[in-house]
């Protein structure tokens, strides 16, 4: 969010008076919703009831065609009621302050790529790779159709296969191969065990 305080103005509701009469004082500038949407690029709603001002500044950023959009919350709360029917609406979804620069930034300014978790597979090298694809799901294959399968030479996929044998990809069943087990997979068939 500190990206986007760099990069943009902050519109803030005004202060609600107090028993006291606190109220609004004299240094207070309140900008009605127009005005905040016209201030800045984008417009960015999170945890909005139905009839929150929020959204009307978000609505009046689409009609000045600038750009709304929307962090949802959760489905049962009332707090996220109004997000959420903003955001089916025409409004885009962001989870990230990365992402809302990516759609008000400047030309270039795009969110890093999104990947899941790296995994044991996502380290091989590519011919390894080629080679665990080629075994089927269920069941065992022999030397030759693996390396068919892979479209490689039967000496390169043997090698390649006694490397993920290693690795713990593989286990051998017989004359054939087949890939390892769950429970398996990640320990090298050089350790011990049953």
């Amino acid at each position: 969010m500190a990206t986007i305080h760099r990069r943009a103005t902050t519109p803030r509701e005004p202060p609600q008076p107090t028993q006291r009469g606190g109220g609004l004082q004299r240094h207070t500038t309140v900008h009605e919703p127009p005005e905040n949407a016209a201030l800045t690029r984008g417009t960015v709603v999170v945890e909005a009831q139905y009839r929150s001002g929020s959204l009307v500044t978000a609505r009046w950023a689409q009609r000045l065609g600038r750009c709304a959009m929307g962090v949802p919350g959760p489905v049962t709360s009332a707090l996220s009621a109004g997000v959420h029917e903003l955001l089916r609406g025409e409004a885009l979804l962001v989870s990230d302050a990365d992402e809302v620069v990516e759609l008000v930034g400047s030309i270039g300014d795009l969110a890093p790529s999104r990947q899941g978790p790296v995994v044991g597979r996502d380290l091989l090298e590519a011919a390894a790779a080629q080679v665990l694809e080629a075994l089927p799901a269920r069941g065992t294959s022999d030397t030759r159709a693996v390396a068919r399968d892979a479209g490689m030479s039967h000496d390169e996929t043997l090698t390649r296969l006694y490397e993920l044998l290693s690795l713990g990809f593989v286990q051998r069943a017989g004359e054939r191969w087949e890939l390892a087990r769950p429970e398996q997979q990640g320990k090298s068939s050089r350790r011990g065990g049953s």
